[in-house]
């Protein structure tokens, strides 16, 4: 099997991450790979090393670009990919050397819209925390319902797209782009990615490094922006949502809303319903267990109360 995987690096700011994530690149066990590095207008090093690694190895490719977030850059380096199978890694993470040799074999059997794999979230006080697929195994084509149903059923529908291997023409033709401008931009294409899919494949055990920084988004103070874009991508969801026909999924998908949404207001400390149509009677119908109920309820009940448990 011969397919090109082309990997699309958005860089900004990371010059003292980039060198172990493109080492994890460039010393990939299947070597018929592109490294489209993204220097998103980097006011470090990152322009000069992005250059450095490209004279060296051919299968490196830059595009120096005015910054416009991660997901201007993603997108900006999925439009110059060629190879069949897409990879989005992000700078300051790294992949196990093995991780394209795995990904592709899984697509053996037949071609598949999405490869799906597991990570490790390595954090900064030096724990670790799994993000596994055992839900879903490999060996399996799964079509969109039921991989959807199974992730979600046991809290594995992980939104981060750098844990998934893409078919190129399945993005481009259904126009998945990232949208611009927003912070979770993983958590709104999460739903529009997996609906639109065909054939979904998995691999077993964890193949993606995610290393969370003090100075990431993950870790930064929240502010209003984000408490915005949070609960925007989740009434887009729900409009989304409202449009499945398969009744069992659309409920299914609800019960992930409410789950999402519950956990948003904690963080946030949102105390009323923000969303339309999602109230209480909307969770009480919808959640996925009597605990997510439970919450709901308290929500209902003692909002105050709810987000400062």
């Amino acid at each position: 099997m011969q397919e090109k995987i082309s990997i699309v690096v958005p860089i900004y700011n990371v010059e003292k991450e980039l060198d172990r994530c493109l080492q994890s690149l460039l010393r990939q066990t299947y070597k018929n790979i592109e490294i489209i590095l993204v220097d998103d207008g980097s006011p470090d090093r990152c322009p000069l090393l992005c250059d450095e690694y490209a004279q060296k190895d051919s299968r490196v490719r830059v595009i120096h670009k005015k910054n416009g977030g991660l997901s201007d850059a993603r997108n900006v380096g999925l439009q110059a990919t060629t190879g069949e199978y897409v990879l989005y890694i992000d700078s300051d993470d790294y992949i196990d050397l093995d991780s394209c040799e795995r990904l592709l074999k899984a697509t053996e059997q037949q071609k598949v819209d999405i490869v799906v794999g597991s990570a490790i979230m390595e954090k900064s006080d030096g724990s670790c925390e799994e993000m596994l697929h055992t839900a879903t195994p490999s060996g399996i084509i799964y079509n969109a319902s039921e991989f959807i149903e199974k992730s979600i059923r046991a809290y594995q529908w992980y939104a981060p797209a750098c844990f998934n291997m893409y078919r190129r023409d399945f993005l481009l033709q259904n126009e998945l782009f990232f949208k611009v401008g927003i912070y979770f931009e993983d958590m709104q294409m999460l739903p529009r990615v997996f609906l639109a899919a065909q054939k979904i494949a998995c691999i077993d055990g964890v193949f993606y490094h995610y290393v969370v920084r003090d100075n990431s988004i993950m870790t930064s103070k929240k502010d209003i922006k984000k408490q915005s874009d949070s609960i925007q991508n989740l009434r887009e969801w729900k409009e989304q949502f409202d449009h499945v026909q398969d009744a069992k999924l659309r409920k299914i998908l609800y019960g992930m809303l409410v789950k999402c949404y519950l956990h948003e207001c904690r963080v946030y400390g949102i105390t009323k319903w923000e969303i339309d149509g999602v109230d209480f009677k909307f969770v009480v119908n919808n959640s996925l267990n009597f605990k997510e109920k439970i919450k709901g309820l308290l929500f209902a009940l003692l909002p105050k109360c709810y987000v400062r448990v």
